[in-house]
């Protein structure tokens, strides 16, 4: 065999192992609109608190991502709500706090809108997570404020799993951090996302 045949094979062979890792869209990838599987999504926050941390989370939540796994360079738009009052921590006293805090009575939900998304692979497999960095737009109370999450996506038994997290302060979005026992909680809260999408029926 020359050399040039050789080397073409040599290239080939090579990019037969890598590609899968890249760019091969996992079967069953369909371009379109996706959205949060009930039981299998949810939203959770951790809070530094002198008097000891603690974390809360929610699967009261829904919304529609509009995508194609198979190529991430195309436009990636959508919408998550999280209903306020779905927020537990594990302590009655501190959930009412919270409630109070977010104004639950008056901005029942927390949205958060996608505007762009760049990854560090073109397509989703089921062979590698594809790192993500997710900017849009928060809504807490009536404020809204620009936000970046750094994530992760990967097929999953044939639904795509998305997480993702990111810092807030309390200020930012003009509220004073809530206080139990005259102790305010640390005006830093990391919050984060754990979707499983599944194909918009």
């Amino acid at each position: 065999m020359s050399c040039p045949r050789r080397a073409a094979s040599l290239i080939g062979g090579c990019l037969s192992l890598i590609l899968p890792f890249l760019g091969a869209p996992a079967v069953g990838a369909e371009a379109g609109r996706w959205v949060p599987v009930p039981g299998k999504s949810q939203v959770g926050f951790e809070a530094k608190f002198p008097l000891g941390d603690f974390a809360g989370r929610g699967e009261r939540l829904e919304g529609e991502i509009k995508l194609d796994p198979a190529d991430l360079r195309r436009s990636v738009a959508g919408i998550l709500r999280v209903d306020v009052l779905g927020l537990r921590t594990g302590l009655d006293g501190r959930d009412r706090d919270m409630r109070k805090t977010l104004e639950a009575d008056r901005f029942p939900v927390i949205r958060f809108t996608v505007e762009s998304v760049e990854a560090s692979f073109p397509s989703v497999t089921d062979k590698a997570d594809v790192l993500l960095t997710i900017r849009g737009q928060m809504l807490i109370r009536d404020v809204e404020r620009p936000l970046t999450f750094l994530g992760r996506a990967r097929f999953r038994d044939g639904e795509l799993w998305v997480r993702g997290d990111a810092t807030v302060k309390f200020t930012e979005f003009g509220m004073a951090p809530p206080k139990r026992l005259f102790v305010a909680v640390r005006d830093a809260v990391m919050v984060s996302f754990d979707l499983t999408l599944a194909p918009a029926r």
